[in-house]
């Protein structure tokens, strides 16, 4: 299925980020995060930038080692920038598992998730009928009125979702490593910034 990109504006509490960086977190500038992921046989990035006031915070880069569509990644890692004044990113998650969630807009779930001070939880844990993940997926799929929800897991870090509308809205839900039980609200806005088929500028 080709991938719209897509997202609901929103301010994001300084409380949420306060705790965003893992204390061991590789942190380095995004042009260096693609030149060490390029350095193998997987030469391409697809890039999607989460921006807010024309600033991107967080990144999240497909690297995969052609560029014949349909193809799919051959691993995924995800990027943000604790220090809005700082140029350096930090990897808050990576895998080798990629795809896109069924459309679960119409789902009989009422919750409603936030950011700290929003009023709503931040996190879901699971009920009788739904897994935590699949609460948030519902909700922010309910809130961009549909789209797309692409998700990225790992056996090692926090895996993510990606909830896009078809007018570039943006959700973005951790799913925490800490808390496998646990699904979480991490970010929203309303501008998506795509490029692909990035390669490393030779030195």
């Amino acid at each position: 299925m080709p991938i719209r990109i897509a997202v609901v504006a929103t301010a994001l509490s300084a409380a949420l980020l306060a705790g965003a960086t893992p204390a061991r977190a590789e942190c380095k500038d995004l042009k260096q995060f693609v030149k060490d992921e390029t350095q193998g046989a997987d030469k391409f990035v697809d890039m999607f930038t989460f921006r807010k006031n024309h600033k991107g915070d967080s990144v999240l880069m497909l690297i995969k080692d052609s560029t014949q569509k349909g193809r799919p990644p051959k691993r995924w890692l995800f990027l943000h920038r604790p220090d809005a004044a700082s140029e350096e990113f930090c990897a808050l998650g990576r895998g080798e598992t990629f795809g896109q969630h069924d459309d679960v807009r119409d789902a009989a779930y009422s919750d409603k998730f936030g950011a700290p001070g929003s009023g709503f939880a931040r996190c879901a844990s699971a009920t009788a009928t739904a897994t935590p993940d699949l609460l948030l997926r519902a909700w922010a799929s309910r809130e961009l009125g549909g789209g797309i929800v692409l998700y990225a897991q790992s056996q090692s870090t926090s895996g993510f979702q990606f909830a896009i509308s078809d007018d570039s809205d943006w959700i973005l839900i951790e799913d925490p490593k800490t808390e496998p039980t646990t699904s979480c609200f991490f970010d929203r806005g309303t501008d998506l910034f795509t490029r692909f088929n990035i390669m490393a500028s030779p030195q």
